[in-house]
């Protein structure tokens, strides 16, 4: 954006984060909406070909298809605009722009069949199929790789760094930083996984998913296997049972997937804030960042703050979906329209979240010392091996003679070492050699 046209966007994704959402625009932009459905009624002229319905088309002919969607222009969508002005309906606009483009090549005997026996939505889902599917490969799975890469380093690199498990906020049991971090790590990968793979659905069958229109013009097609093959053919799941409208519950599950997703994540986030809080986390010094407008020694924790926020903006999205799409009157109604065209913001949302933590990520480092500090300052964390070591020497009443001694008492060294004097084994035992298994299971889960 130029001329300090960001400065006046009505909308943060269009303004402030103008550039770090750009990806999006050549998908979930009007100008891209517009050009995926013209894509469509492309294809599936060139598919009716193929079927014999309309005459073979040539080589050059082919060629003039994928220039109208190739060479579509911001004066070819102003174009089409202008016919939506006068037509009421956007998918209507758009056949006429193509009507208008063909009329005078050598393709205007096939004009009748442009959008022929197809309802709008039929245009319309495809598009939104391969918008979603071309921005998930393109921009989700990529973004999300590589937030996982920082995790997966964070991790590593903090196998080692010891420091107080907390529950309930209180001091429990000794971990590791890289352990807590692989717990996230894995969560995550979990998802990441199963959105790399997911695929989304989409349905050709006319007004009311009958295909009347078709089986009456052409009673001796197969459209059954016309519309799955056609729909597979662009990458996406036929679904043949169907009102006008795909049902959405394919895409709620996508959504639900990037809300559990970053619901995970604002968990993360609140935990690095709580880290940073206790100082066990250092933030890297910028020398020309401003960490408060009175208070100049402060470096604030402002990338999982701003991600955490945009998090539960993206959230906001999904969840209207998931209340919203499910549900049609009837056959259809036009109230999920005006909804659908905020997805393209919910994801934007959602990938800024991500990138700003990953930002986060890169100017932080685990304070072993703090770390260390705090953990010497609170050995009464080693009140569950003594409670356990009791019990396998038989004291029935191990839990409750250590609870009696220690129950929301802050132990030092010498007062645990002074408690457990009679007992070598216990006498022996540090906080920093009591982390179970942490080291082993950060390694394998990273």
């Amino acid at each position: 954006m130029n001329d300090g046209q960001e400065l006046i966007a009505l909308s943060p994704l269009d303004g402030r984060y103008y550039e770090q959402t750009a990806a999006y625009r050549q998908y979930f932009s009007e100008f891209a909406y517009i050009q995926y459905r013209m894509r469509i009624e492309v294809r599936y002229l060139i598919q009716l070909s193929k079927c014999k319905i309309v005459r073979p088309f040539n080589k050059s002919e082919i060629a003039m298809f994928h220039s109208i969607v190739e060479k579509f222009s911001l004066t070819d969508a102003k174009k089409v605009k202008s016919f939506e002005r006068v037509t009421k309906h956007d998918v209507k606009a758009i056949e006429y722009f193509l009507k208008e483009k063909l009329g005078k090549s050598s393709l205007k005997d096939i004009l009748p069949f442009i959008h022929f026996g197809l309802t709008s939505e039929d245009v319309n889902n495809l598009a939104y199929g391969c918008m979603l599917t071309e921005s998930k490969n393109a921009v989700i799975v990529p973004r999300l790789e590589s937030l996982l890469k920082e995790l997966k380093i964070l991790a590593n690199n903090n196998g080692k760094s010891y420091m107080v498990a907390r529950t309930h906020g209180q001091p429990a049991v000794p971990t590791t930083f890289g352990k807590e971090m692989a717990v996230f790590y894995a969560r995550i990968a979990t998802i990441e996984k199963k959105l790399r793979t997911f695929r989304f659905d989409a349905k050709l069958n006319g007004a009311v998913g009958n295909y009347n229109a078709l089986a009456f013009a052409y009673p001796k097609i197969n459209w059954l296997r016309f519309g799955g093959e056609f729909i597979s053919s662009i990458g996406l799941t036929p679904n043949l049972i169907t009102t006008q409208i795909l049902p959405a519950d394919n895409f709620v599950e996508y959504g639900f997937l990037l809300y559990q997703l970053n619901t995970i994540l604002i968990g993360f986030c609140q935990d690095m804030w709580s880290y940073i809080s206790r100082g066990l986390v250092a933030q890297v010094k910028d020398a020309r960042q401003v960490g408060s407008s009175t208070m100049p020694q402060k470096i604030n924790p402002i990338h999982f703050e701003n991600a955490e926020g945009n998090l539960q903006i993206a959230n906001s999205f999904f969840e209207l979906f998931a209340r919203k799409f499910p549900v049609s009157r009837l056959q259809r109604d036009l109230s999920d329209s005006t909804v659908k065209r905020s997805i393209g913001s919910a994801l934007a949302y959602t990938t800024l979240a991500w990138e700003t933590l990953e930002k986060g990520l890169g100017k932080i480092s685990f304070d072993r010392n703090a770390a260390s500090s705090e953990l010497d300052g609170h050995w009464e964390v080693l009140a569950e091996a003594m409670q356990i070591y009791f019990k396998l020497h038989g004291d029935e009443q191990g839990y409750e003679k250590v609870k009696e001694k220690l129950m929301g008492k802050k132990l030092t060294e010498k007062e645990y070492k002074e408690l457990v004097s009679k007992y070598p084994s216990l006498a022996r035992l540090t906080p920093r050699a009591y982390i179970g298994l942490a080291e082993k299971i950060v390694k394998k889960i990273v």
